[in-house]
C-alpha cells in the first residue's frame, strides 16, 4: 500500500497524521519501475524453511466504505485469507440443528433432574413410613410389656381421642407412592404366584377371600380394588386403620392394602359325593382359554373385563367372574353433544390455503429460531449479504501488500512440496551422534557395553 494512498484515507477517516504508516510505493507516487516495486530482491528473500511463520504484525488496509457509505477499517492478516465455506443459508439449517440439539439436550437434562428429585422425595417417604411403623411396633412391645406386669393396673390406651393406633405416613396407604416406587418383578410374582402370575391375575373386585395372616385371620371379606402392579389387594371391611392428616384433622378409617399372597378366594363348590355346597378355600388358580358360549361372557365383560376363564387345577371347575358393570359417564352442560362433534364442518380446498395468513404467523413464532422454512424475501436478502460479503473479502484480498503476496506464494510452494524426509547422510549423522552420546553416557556410568554372541557360534564351539 503506498504511504501517499494511505495518508489520503486516513486524512478522510480524520485519522492523526502522526499515525505510523508503512511505506510500499505504488507505480503512481513512485518514480522506479513496477518490476522493481512488485518483485523484492533475491537478498531479501526469506529461506523456504516448513516451519517458516512470520511473527510481525499485521498492517492496516485503506478504509472501505460499507452499505451506508461510512469507512470500514479492514485489517490484513499475514497469514492465507480464508472464506467461510458455508453459504448463509446452510448456516440457518446449521443454527436450527444446533438449536434442536441445545433444546433436546436441556429436555433431556431437565427430566433427568425430574427423576432424581422424585427418587429423593420417594426415598424420604419411604423412609418415614417405616420408621415409623418401627415406632409402631417399640409401642406395641412396650405396651404388652406393661400390660403383663401390671395386670389390672395397666393404663387403657385407645381412649377414642388421643388418636391411639393412628398412622400419619400416607405412604402406608399405598407403598407405590403413587407410582414412584416400583417393588421388585421377582416379589411381585411371588405373591401373585397362586393366583396364575402378574400377566394373568385370577382376581377381581368383589371376588369373596379369606385372609391367612394378621389379627384378621379366617374372616371373609370382598375385594375392593386390585393394584396387581404392586402385589396388593384392598378390601372393604376388613383390614383398615386410623389415618390422621399432616394437619392434626379427626382420624378416619382407611383401607390398607394387603399382600395377595397373604389371601385365597372363596367359592361354594358343589361335592360330586355328597351333593352338598359349600364354601371352599382355592389355594391355585390358572388362566386359560375363555368359553365364549358360557353365559358369564357378556359384551361387557369382553369390552372392560379380563378376557380368559380361571380354571381350578385338579378338579377342573371354572370360576366364573364377578359382573362387571360398563362405566357411566354423566353428561355436562359444557360437553359438546355427539351429533355436532361427529359433524364435518371444514372442507380442504387446493385453492385456498386451510387458514389465513395472519394466523400462521401467531401459530408459528415468526422470529423462532427453530425455523425451517423460510419466506422468499427472506432467502433473497440472506444471499444478497452473503454475495456482499464475498465482494469485501475479495476486495480486501486485492489489497494485500507485494510481502503478502510473496508469503502467500511461498506458503502455496511449501503445502505443494509436502512433508520433508530424511535423507540417508542425515540418517548416518543421527546415528554418528547417538552412538556418540550412548559411549559418553557408558563412561559416565562406568559400564562397558557387552555385544551379544553371534549366531555362527554354538555352545560347543571355540
Amino acid at each position: 500500500i503506498c504511504r501517499v494512498c494511505q495518508r489520503q484515507a486516513h486524512a478522510q477517516a480524520g485519522w492523526p497524521a502522526a499515525y505510523p504508516i508503512p511505506h510500499h510505493p505504488c507505480p503512481i507516487h513512485s518514480s522506479a519501475p513496477p518490476s522493481r516495486i512488485s518483485q523484492p530482491s533475491s537478498a531479501q528473500q526469506p529461506t523456504a524453511t516448513p516451519h517458516a511463520r512470520s511473527s510481525s504484525t499485521a498492517p492496516t488496509a485503506p478504509l472501505l466504505p460499507d452499505r451506508n457509505g461510512l469507512p470500514v477499517v479492514t485489517t490484513l492478516r499475514r497469514r492465507r485469507i480464508t472464506i467461510d465455506p458455508l453459504p448463509t443459508m446452510q448456516k440457518l439449517v446449521k443454527r436450527v440443528a444446533q438449536a434442536q440439539r441445545q433444546a433436546a439436550r436441556r429436555s433431556r437434562q431437565q427430566i433427568e433432574q425430574e427423576n432424581i428429585d422424585y427418587r429423593m422425595r420417594n426415598r424420604t417417604a419411604l423412609r418415614s413410613a417405616v420408621a415409623e411403623v418401627r415406632q409402631n411396633l417399640k409401642d406395641a412391645r412396650r405396651a404388652r410389656q406393661e400390660d403383663w406386669e401390671m395386670g389390672p393396673l395397666a393404663p387403657k390406651r385407645d381412649l377414642g381421642f388421643n388418636n391411639y393406633g393412628a398412622f400419619t405416613e400416607n405412604v402406608r396407604q399405598d407403598w407405590s407412592n403413587y407410582g414412584l416406587h416400583q417393588a421388585r418383578p421377582e416379589v411381585v410374582e411371588q405373591r401373585c404366584a397362586w393366583a396364575g402370575g402378574v400377566k394373568q391375575l385370577n382376581l377381581a373386585p368383589q371376588d369373596r377371600v379369606v385372609i391367612m395372616d394378621g389379627p384378621d385371620k379366617g374372616k371373609i371379606d370382598r375385594i375392593k380394588s386390585v393394584q396387581a402392579e404392586n402385589g396388593t389387594v384392598t378390601l372393604e371391611t376388613h383390614h383398615r386403620a386410623l389415618a390422621v392428616g399432616m394437619f392434626e384433622n379427626p382420624a378416619r378409617s382407611q383401607a390398607m392394602p394387603i399382600s395377595i399372597g397373604s389371601i385365597r378366594l372363596v367359592y361354594p363348590v358343589r361335592n360330586p359325593e355328597t351333593g352338598v355346597t359349600r364354601d371352599v378355600v382355592i389355594n391355585q388358580l390358572k388362566a386359560v382359554p375363555p368359553n365364549m358360549k358360557s353365559e358369564s361372557m357378556t359384551l361387557d365383560r369382553w369390552e372392560y373385563g379380563n378376557k380368559w376363564d380361571r380354571l381350578v387345577p385338579g378338579i377342573n371347575v371354572v370360576i366364573p367372574w364377578p359382573e362387571v358393570e360398563a362405566p357411566e359417564h354423566e353428561a355436562m352442560p359444557a360437553d359438546t353433544v355427539r351429533e355436532h362433534a361427529e359433524d364435518r364442518t371444514f372442507y380442504y380446498s387446493l385453492l385456498s390455503p386451510p387458514m389465513p395468513e395472519q394466523v400462521i404467523d401467531e401459530l408459528r413464532n415468526k422470529y423462532s429460531r427453530f425455523r425451517t422454512r423460510h419466506e422468499p424475501w427472506y432467502v433473497e436478502q440472506k444471499e444478497a449479504e452473503e454475495e456482499a460479503r464475498k465482494g469485501q473479502v475479495e476486495a480486501a484480498k486485492s489489497m494485500q501488500t507485494p510481502l503478502d503476496e510473496f508469503h502467500e506464494m511461498q506458503r502455496e510452494i511449501r503445502d505443494s512440496q509436502g512433508e520433508p524426509e530424511l535423507t540417508d547422510e542425515m540418517l548416518e549423522k543421527i546415528g554418528q551422534v547417538m552412538a556418540k552420546k550412548k559411549a559418553a553416557a557408558l563412561d559416565n556410568a562406568g559400564i562397558s557395553e557387552v555385544s551379544a554372541p553371534s549366531s555362527s557360534s554354538g555352545p560347543g564351539r571355540q
